[in-house]
């Protein structure tokens, strides 16, 4: 996508976002429990904190075509978070290039750890997650949520997948 390019993200962004997500469920898989639904851009923003977490949008024609956070989780971990691309955009690489990106701006703040959180009915995300290094890491919570680091990262060997 030649005319795409990357910026932080704005709270006009995240309205655009909210016409991404079609159900409450759909909200709650992608940005967390107890969110507003139906969700507006402004209440979206402020429930993501996406002024307080490191929110960044790849654009095209000045348009959100992506979205994903870094969260701070402190003592230099980074959290990739709230993963999204537009869907008339899927399926063309961009899940992977936002994952790139925020990788990079972790490294680039100083993180020596990063992670995420998938849910593990969400075969496409873990095979993309695999294929960039990330490794299972702990269990699977009550929600069915699978934690997972990058694998370059990980300074031991207990409890990683293979």
């Amino acid at each position: 996508m030649p005319d795409s390019r990357w910026r932080p993200a704005r709270p006009a962004d995240v309205a655009a976002i909210v016409h991404w997500i079609e159900t409450p469920k759909a909200l709650e898989r992608w940005a967390g429990p107890g969110l507003t639904w139906p969700s507006d851009g402004t209440t979206l923003w402020q429930e993501i904190d996406a002024s307080e977490n490191a929110s960044f949008c790849l654009v095209a024609n000045d348009a959100p075509i992506a979205f994903g956070q870094l969260v701070d989780k402190g003592e230099r971990r980074a959290h990739l978070a709230r993963i999204s691309v537009s869907p008339d955009h899927r399926r063309q690489g961009l899940g992977e290039r936002l994952c790139q990106h925020l990788i990079a701006e972790a490294h680039r703040r100083g993180a020596d750890t990063v992670t995420l959180n998938v849910f593990v009915d969400n075969l496409a995300a873990i095979d993309l997650y695999r294929r960039l290094g990330f490794v299972t890491r702990g269990p699977i919570d009550t929600r069915g949520i699978q934690p997972m680091q990058l694998r370059q990262f990980i300074h031991d060997v207990d409890n990683i997948d293979p």
